[in-house]
């Protein structure tokens, strides 16, 4: 559990969906996770939001991104190719979020690397687990995030 001199872990949520972005609210919070959680709605703006912190050498980093893979604009895959392309956030774990559980968006979060596949659910219980699975991600003895190969050449 996070202490009050602990400092908040920075997460970016990029989801469209009001309902879902509440649920993660709750669920962050009754993980007792210390957060700030920066919510961009369609995949511009997580795709813009990427360019511009990988553009400042000052920016803060990016804990871990929570990424629904179903976005207006631009869709997940786009926005993870664009993360792992990143000089500065290359690194930064991601779960993804979905009501999906095609064959192919889980082909795409591990070829990315993503860190978990959370198939939302539609019984709250099961969604107040996400608390637990970030709250876990962002542990200090948890592994970090390992590219394949062809992505760490391709920078």
């Amino acid at each position: 559990m996070a202490t009050a001199s602990s400092p908040a872990r920075q997460i970016v949520l990029a989801e469209d969906n009001s309902g879902d972005v509440l649920l993660v609210r709750m669920a962050l919070k009754s993980s007792g996770l210390n957060c700030e959680l920066r919510v961009l709605d369609d995949g511009d703006k997580a795709v813009a939001f990427i360019e511009e912190f990988d553009a400042n050498p000052n920016a803060g980093a990016i804990d871990l991104l929570l990424l629904d893979m179903h976005l207006p604009k631009r869709d997940g895959e786009e926005i993870l190719e664009r993360l792992r392309a990143s000089d500065h956030y290359a690194q930064t774990p991601v779960v993804v979020m979905t009501a999906s559980d095609a064959p192919h968006d889980h082909a795409q979060a591990k070829k990315h690397a993503a860190m978990h596949y959370f198939r939302k659910p539609s019984n709250l219980d099961e969604y107040m687990q996400l608390g637990s699975i970030v709250r876990d991600l962002l542990s200090p003895d948890h592994a970090s995030v390992d590219l394949p190969e062809e992505r760490r050449t391709e920078k």
